[in-house]
């Protein structure tokens, strides 16, 4: 279990609840998928549906968020889910939960993509749009999506906590050093919206070219550092400065963002590393590396 609060599910749950509130659907495979997302239980539903059920109860709520806003976001540069049914809790599962329609691609890797520079800049494109998208009545980072966007001093505490934690494997004195300069750089508060969680397998490749951005469950609206995270834990290094001079980044909001890369890497490595998520772990640990924080023995 990745967590110890779990909600279960499985195959039979999933097929249980397209039965009962979905019968459009019947006939249709279902069959889990394999991520390292920690939020949501996915399963490929036929060939066009995506069905996707928290895993743990703090994630019901961003799913809900994610149901919410995702029709709101328009004329974006890159495709983002489409809702296709929202579902209700019941007895079957105690929670609700939703089905989107399927993104074809692929997780966007090195390898997936013609060209690592053109990526970026795809990227660097669609957080730019992201930024001007208007932010009324929207969603304030904090409690909402998992902190992504606050002021990094407000996660000062547990941030040093998971370096000691890591201290096997992570230069110390690096990585507080890193975070006490980044969080002197302070956050004034007009923040734009943001998706916090620009992980790999959140964003998809298709025919050599990034073509979608899904997991929406932490967008709010905040320091968009958080996302531009992104130069060090999905950029390859020789991009990263393509990615920045596009978005135009100061070099006080660029030191904000590999504080976020620093914290989103130790945060997940100090709690899922020794089997509970080690494709997330292994992710962590190549953010770790491009901000030269690992230990030279590792």
């Amino acid at each position: 279990m990745m967590h110890a609060n779990e909600i279960y599910s499985d195959e039979t749950t999933a097929r249980r609840l397209i039965d009962l509130q979905f019968p459009e659907l019947g006939g249709m495979t279902v069959r889990r998928l394999s991520s390292s997302g920690t939020d949501n239980a996915l399963y490929r539903v036929g060939g066009q549906y995506v069905m996707r059920l928290p895993r743990r109860p703090e994630a019901v709520p961003l799913l809900e968020k994610e149901v919410t806003w995702l029709p709101r976001f328009t004329g974006l540069p890159l495709e983002i889910p489409e809702l296709f049914r929202k579902g209700r809790a019941s007895v079957a599962f105690g929670h609700e939960f939703a089905v989107f329609r399927w993104l074809p691609g692929e997780e966007a890797t090195a390898d997936a993509l013609e060209s690592a520079e053109q990526a970026a800049l795809d990227l660097a494109g669609f957080l730019e749009a992201l930024r001007e998208t208007d932010p009324s009545g929207a969603p304030v980072t904090g409690t909402c999506n998992h902190q992504r966007g606050v002021a990094l001093v407000l996660l000062d505490k547990n941030t040093r906590k998971s370096i000691d934690i890591l201290a096997d494997e992570v230069d110390r004195a690096a990585a507080v050093s890193l975070w006490e300069d980044a969080c002197r750089i302070p956050f004034d508060g007009s923040g734009n919206w943001l998706h916090g969680d620009l992980k790999p397998d959140n964003l998809l490749a298709r025919n050599g070219r990034l073509c979608a951005v899904i997991d929406w469950g932490l967008c709010a609206v905040g320091d968009p550092a958080a996302d531009y995270a992104a130069a060090w834990s999905w950029v390859v290094p020789e991009a990263r400065c393509a990615f920045r001079e596009t978005l135009m980044i100061s070099d006080q909001v660029w030191l904000r963002a590999r504080g976020w890369a620093l914290y989103g890497a130790v945060i997940a490595l100090s709690y899922y590393r020794g089997g509970k998520n080690e494709p997330l772990c292994r992710q962590s640990r190549q953010t770790l590396r491009r901000l030269g924080l690992m230990q030279a023995s590792v």
